[in-house]
């Protein structure tokens, strides 16, 4: 059970998350919806912190925070990179390929979670992991068809055969 400390604090970040999303709406606000929900990352950030701690006062390994904090570095080099040297022009290019990195990745982790199914896992687990899964892969995919599309690698629309129903 979390703390209610951290689940205000989850839901402060999600609801900062929501009002970043929405001022990114328009470009007269696009840079404080971006600091808006950089907010909430942070707070979601620091509300984890508690969490790592595992059952019976067990702690995350250095390894695995060595690579938790890996991947916070490498996401913001990465993403500070790509918003300092894409043009204005192809930010909606960009725009796809980090949602189709999301996408990717909430695919690749219900994947690993998949493959350390215990034994008694609900029926509603499996299948909240099955839908992530599928999820994050047609994301991955569409972000990948939308982001060529846009860089007008494509002479004609992209169908599947279940579309022409």
């Amino acid at each position: 059970m979390m703390p209610t400390i951290t689940s205000l604090a989850f839901l402060i970040a999600s609801v900062l998350f929501i009002v970043g999303i929405k001022l990114l709406a328009s470009p007269k606000t696009a840079r404080q919806g971006n600091l808006v929900a950089a907010a909430g990352m942070l707070i979601a950030l620091f509300a984890i912190l508690p969490l790592l701690h595992g059952p019976h006062g067990t702690s995350v390994s250095p390894l695995k925070l060595a690579l938790i904090l890996a991947g916070i570095v490498l996401g913001l080099i990465v993403g500070a990179a790509g918003a300092y040297r894409v043009k204005m022009t192809a930010m909606p290019q960009m725009v796809a390929l980090f949602n189709g990195a999301g996408g990717g990745a909430a695919a690749l982790v219900a994947a690993i979670e998949f493959a350390h199914l215990p034994q008694a896992a609900s029926t509603a687990f499996v299948v909240s992991m099955l839908c992530a899964a599928m999820i994050g892969a047609l994301s991955l995919s569409g972000s990948i068809i939308a982001y060529f599309k846009l860089e007008g690698h494509f002479d004609k629309p992209v169908t599947y055969p279940p579309s022409r129903w």
